[in-house]
């Protein structure tokens, strides 16, 4: 009965490598290595900017709207009316002052509610980190990213 219970853990550790080389070799070398960790590093690392330039575009969007504007407004206002006033407080009258500011831009006479259009902007950094990855993946040589970092650079002045 040992030698079952002995020979099962055997192949459950068996599988469970197996399953951790299958998962974990990114590379396809067939073990799970320094390169590996590399790799899942640099796909966190691309992953993660790419989330952080799209939060950072739809903040700047948002920021751009009349109902932003309003409400950021409204609420400074009402922490600074609310500051003498103990029971309330500034951040209620934030609160409260915010709410106004999003009433007063949704009743406006003759402004249409519409979200203003982002006109596209060049992020340079992030297309010299592509350049730079085309370069080391010998995608580029060094003349043709030289090349193209020039043209970049030259078009954001």
């Amino acid at each position: 009965m040992f030698d079952k219970i002995k020979k099962l853990a055997e192949r459950a550790k068996e599988a469970a490598a197996s399953a951790a080389v299958a998962v974990g070799d990114l590379n396809g070398d067939g073990k799970v290595d320094e390169l590996d960790a590399k790799i899942a590093a640099d796909w966190a690392k691309k992953t993660a900017g790419s989330a952080a330039e799209e939060a950072g575009r739809l903040g700047r969007e948002a920021m751009r709207s009349d109902l932003v504007k309003d409400a950021a407004s409204g609420a400074a206002i009402g922490a600074v009316v609310a500051i003498p006033v103990p029971i309330i407080g500034p951040l209620a009258g934030a609160a409260v002052g915010a709410g106004l500011g999003v009433y007063k831009n949704l009743t406006k006479k003759g402004a249409p509610i519409s979200p203003t259009v982002a006109v596209p902007q060049v992020d340079t950094h992030a297309q010299l980190l592509k350049l730079a990855d085309l370069r080391e993946k010998c995608i580029l040589n060094e003349a043709e990213f030289d090349a193209q970092k020039q043209k970049l650079l030259n078009s954001d002045a």
